[in-house]
């Protein structure tokens, strides 16, 4: 009786030990940033790499891992995400810039203003 508990233990500790040994974590590699000359940010949702992916390595996984890592756009269209963006709505106006007003006190106010100031306790 103890022989046959002790065979079926063996057996046991042998499957979850072979199971353990064939599972290997997934790992980041560093060498697709250095391939693609980006950081690991470019296709990870962490700076240092590994983890969730963000948009770009979806479209980069989703596309058999491409040359180049798709810019912002390409990779939600692969994504299946479509969106209508107006250029006109990020363009400036034409001509230059006026320049801003320099700022003027009243006579008065700047000793009112300095003395606010010097009394300030701070934050």
């Amino acid at each position: 009786m103890k022989a046959r508990w002790f065979v079926a233990l063996l057996a046991m500790l042998a499957m979850i030990g072979g199971v353990a040994l064939a599972i290997r974590p997934a790992e980041a590699l560093p060498e697709y940033a250095a391939q693609m000359g980006e950081p690991c940010a470019s296709c990870h949702v962490s700076p240092s790499g590994g983890g969730p992916r963000s948009p770009r390595g979806l479209a980069w996984v989703a596309a058999g891992k491409l040359g180049a890592v798709p810019d912002l756009a390409q990779a939600l269209e692969v994504l299946g995400v479509h969106t209508q963006v107006n250029p006109q709505d990020f363009q400036a106006p034409p001509g230059a810039p006026r320049p801003a007003a320099p700022l003027q006190l009243k006579q008065g106010q700047a000793g009112a203003y300095y003395r606010w100031l010097q009394n300030y306790p701070g934050n």
